[in-house]
């Protein structure tokens, strides 16, 4: 078969998808950071109903807003209005968890285009509720509007991966599914930009237009995805429309023959593993090319009790997990607090700020050649030994700068906690950043996998709460000893994946399905055994079925010699 091209339409569907799904969720993990005094005041006016101005004067004179209560008082209001702004990001990430656990439904009914586009409108939908939030007065629509964004975003996460990955070459499939987390990370960057200077729209009242803007993109992304294809192999495989798949292939692989990538996907969907027994048709041959059925429906309880799927989903579960306890979003969103706390004078915050996501997004883009070049099982587990080297070094500084008295001790350390962040950084770019949101698509089967992204990304943002809710208090208590935490959660799903997780790249998703279904002791990469009768000449799952498809030609020939 020939090696399948960079074509036009591919571009575009790339394109589209991260600039219009992909990069607003991005945007909406750090569109509120910038603002957060402006915001701050707008709840406290309007949901406390005491002046900003009044508050924070008061506050340094330990009275409330009518200059009699005891400094308790001022306590419980800057406690309630904490509770009032964290709840912004709380309802975004509680509805993205829902969107995530709906994109195996939303996925199968509309299909992957499809569902992107009906995911458009929620991203709409949020931007135009959010909109008069400060011109009315009424904080609730901003509460409203966040529930609307943070499904989409959940929903985007997954399904934008999905269909990144299956309209991908396989010689290029790890870069293109990456291109995802590009756009996330030029999505913060925008964010930072267009909410977090006070050159652009970090200002009172135009804090919510930063937000409102995230209609804009879901707009033009809602006007040109219709005119990209449908992913074929959800249109062959899930659906059975041949014609269609067709169709879809040669607009993406204009010049290429598409009867040659239906048989592909017609021999990925011959060979079957269920209950950790795999059955190959002998006389798939014969099977007409039209008559294909699509895929059975696969239901979510399956990821749970099919014994070939254990290990791709532990896999699925543990690099998301992985990703986000290891503390990103926490070093990204509170990255002004830990700071200040190092030294670092306010003033300066912003830039810095921008500095570690123009940083993220370079990274992001050197990381893309070498998903091809050295594999995914490499990148994901060399950066993160950089990133756990970094943990350990940022807890050591945060905690010496935080019980030392002297100016020029806080300083020094100031400037190695600043160092490693961007080492963090660039560990997390390389290896967690990208790999997990198309990783689960390439250990899976196409029956599986809207479900096991419902799942993995599900416990994301399970994952992604447990962070956002815990860190300021545990910064409180800790202060830089919280990074141990962090490092206490990657370095056993380091050794899981060192141990377990096969290299993907360049290979088709029924090979790799295959190795990681007869699993039974995990080796490492490509070590998959099969163990059978204890023997010494076990196998690794490729071999045997690369044996099998051997002598089902030399049968062949040896019929035709006949």
């Amino acid at each position: 078969m020939a090696k399948r091209t960079v074509t036009p339409w591919l571009i575009l569907s790339c394109f589209i998808t991260c600039f219009g799904s992909s990069m607003l969720y991005g945007y909406n993990i750090s569109v509120f950071n910038g603002p957060k005094d402006h915001i701050m005041c707008f709840l406290s006016e309007n949901l406390l109903q005491i002046p900003c101005k009044d508050l924070s004067k008061n506050a340094e004179n330990g009275k409330d807003a009518n200059g009699t209560a005891p400094e308790t008082a001022v306590d419980e209001a800057g406690h309630k209005l904490g509770l009032y702004y964290s709840l912004i990001m709380t309802v975004w990430i509680v509805f993205g968890a829902i969107g995530a656990f709906s994109t195996g439904a939303i996925s199968n009914f509309f299909g992957r285009r499809n569902g992107l586009l009906f995911n458009n409108a929620f991203m709409i939908a949020g931007a135009i509720i959010s909109a008069p939030t400060v011109a009315t007065k009424i904080p609730y629509l901003l509460y409203i509007g966040r529930a609307f964004i943070g499904f989409n975003c959940g929903v985007t996460i997954g399904l934008a991966s999905i269909y990144l990955t299956e309209i991908a070459p396989i010689h290029i499939r790890g870069a293109i599914g990456a291109c995802h987390q590009l756009a996330v990370t030029i999505g913060i960057l925008v964010a930072f930009v267009c909410s977090g200077l006070k050159q652009t729209m970090n200002h009172e009242d135009l804090w919510i237009v930063a937000q409102a803007l995230t209609g804009v993109p879901a707009i033009i992304s809602l006007i040109v995805l219709p005119f990209c294809p449908e992913s074929p192999r959800f249109l062959f495989m899930n659906k059975g429309r041949i014609e269609d798949a067709k169709k879809a292939l040669e607009r993406l692989y204009p010049g290429d023959n598409p009867e040659d990538y239906i048989e592909e996907m017609r021999q990925e969907m011959q060979g079957t593993c269920s209950a950790g027994e795999c059955a190959v048709k002998d006389d798939a041959d014969d099977v007409p090319m039209a008559a294909a059925a699509p895929a059975k429906k696969f239901h979510f309880v399956q990821l749970f009790t099919q014994a070939d799927l254990r290990m791709p989903v532990a896999i699925a579960v543990g690099i998301q997990i992985m990703q986000q306890l290891s503390g990103i979003n926490a070093v990204m969103s509170y990255s002004s607090t830990m700071m200040e706390t190092s030294g670092i004078h306010s003033d300066y915050v912003p830039y810095v700020n921008l500095g570690f996501s123009f940083f993220n997004v370079v990274c992001t883009v050197a990381s893309l050649p070498l998903l091809e070049k050295f594999g995914r099982r490499t990148l994901l587990l060399v950066p993160s030994v950089f990133l756990a080297v970094s943990l350990v070094v940022l807890c050591a500084s945060a905690v010496v700068v935080s019980e030392t008295q002297s100016p020029d001790v806080k300083r020094n350390f100031s400037i190695v906690f600043m160092f490693f962040i961007f080492v963090y950084i660039a560990g997390f770019a390389f290896g967690l950043g990208t790999i997990p949101g198309f990783i689960v698509a390439e250990v899976f089967r196409q029956e599986p996998r809207s479900a096991a992204y419902s799942l993995s990304q599900g416990v994301q943002w399970i994952s992604n709460l447990i962070v956002s809710t815990t860190f300021v208090n545990l910064n409180l208590a800790i202060q830089g000893y919280v990074f141990l935490i962090y490092l206490s959660v990657v370095v056993p799903f380091w050794i899981f994946f060192f141990v377990c997780m096969p290299e993907t790249k360049n290979r088709s998703f029924d090979d790799i399905a295959n190795d990681l279904a007869f699993t039974r002791l995990c080796r490492g990469a490509n070590d998959a055994q099969v163990i059978e009768d204890g023997g010494p000449d076990a196998k690794p799952m490729s071999s045997n079925m690369s044996l099998l498809k051997a002598d089902r030609i030399e049968k062949k020939q040896q019929d035709t010699v006949a």
